[in-house]
């Protein structure tokens, strides 16, 4: 269950970090439900210099219709692509601008982080990634904040 939060300068996903019960049989499912006050373990993932992001379709049902299925592609892992056509894509529409610098590209990244219902992905040069013990709405509050600082 991703959140994206993001304006022109900031770019922030959120998710519940999964730890395996090495007592789970495989019987049952643990439902989150975002409301929660309950403490979840969290991950907030800030990319730097974020030129785009897309965030919905495929879930991990048809992940293996992605373009880039059989190129590595796997489910609930997060991935960087190499010599990624949107980064050339983004690249080749940027280049009409007059000031235009090809290099300001080189340092940018595609990644991707397929998720159970949706599939996140970004072009950005990096990241960083932090943990958190608390309530989701009071982790998204916070981030809130951090966008508007």
């Amino acid at each position: 269950m991703p959140y994206l939060l993001q304006n022109d300068y900031r770019t922030f996903l959120t998710f519940f970090v999964h730890d395996v019960d090495p007592d789970w049989d495989g019987s049952y499912v643990a439902v989150r439900h975002p409301s929660s006050d309950l403490s979840e373990k969290l991950a907030v993932v800030e990319f730097d210099r974020c030129a785009c992001t897309k965030m919905g379709t495929p879930n991990d049902e048809v992940l293996h219709g992605h373009p880039l299925n059989g190129k590595g592609l796997r489910g609930y892992i997060a991935m960087s692509v190499e010599n990624s056509a949107w980064v050339k894509e983004l690249q080749k529409i940027n280049s009409v601008h007059s000031g235009y610098r090809a290099g300001a590209w080189r340092g940018q990244k595609h990644y991707i982080l397929p998720f159970h219902d949706c599939t996140f992905e970004c072009v950005a040069e990096g990241f960083k990634i932090e943990v958190f013990q608390m309530p989701l709405p009071e982790l998204l509050a916070e981030i809130c904040k951090r966008l508007v600082q």
